[in-house]
């Protein structure tokens, strides 16, 4: 997994997604992840099933979005699904650490963002829903007509 190396201390800071594209990117395999603080919505959370066997979860996905509107994509292993699924709330604000990030895979992504959260058992989320009337109810993605045909055949995106 990748996390996000800043040249200062982040262990106090709240950032926007965006920010983090601006942090050089070191593999980190046994770090908790990046100790910040990112202020998202949850926007949608589901389970993806292999093809081999789809009554397997192969992972937990999500959906976020940040005060800016920007479109995020989450991801944890399969075996945190029972941990993320009632702490959760769509809808919900959040203040979400001890995360990695890294590329998203080339064959599967819910939005085009550069970069996906990767969720751990370490990770930590703070509900500030109350206290985030700020946030866009939801957020798009929206395809120029004229890619519209190449899109049809390409598996990338859902």
């Amino acid at each position: 997994a990748w996390v996000a190396s800043p040249a200062t201390s982040l262990l106090s800071a709240t950032y926007r997604f965006s920010e983090l594209l601006t942090f050089p990117l070191r593999n980190d395999s046994d770090s908790d992840g990046l100790q910040t603080l990112l202020k998202l919505r949850l926007l949608h959370a589901w389970g993806s099933y292999g093809l081999k066997n789809p009554t397997l979860i192969f992972n937990y996905c999500t959906l976020w979005n940040d005060e800016e509107g920007t479109l995020i994509q989450g991801t944890a292993p399969s075996e945190l699904t029972r941990h993320f699924s009632p702490l959760l709330q769509l809808g919900s604000v959040y203040f979400v650490s001890n995360f990695r990030v890294k590329p998203p895979a080339p064959s599967y992504r819910s939005c085009s963002h550069k970069l996906t959260i990767v969720l751990s058992a370490a990770t930590q989320f703070e509900d500030v829903t109350r206290s985030s009337p700020s946030f866009w109810p939801d957020a798009f993605e929206f395809t120029p007509f004229s890619s519209l045909h190449s899109r049809i055949r390409s598996s990338v995106y859902l």
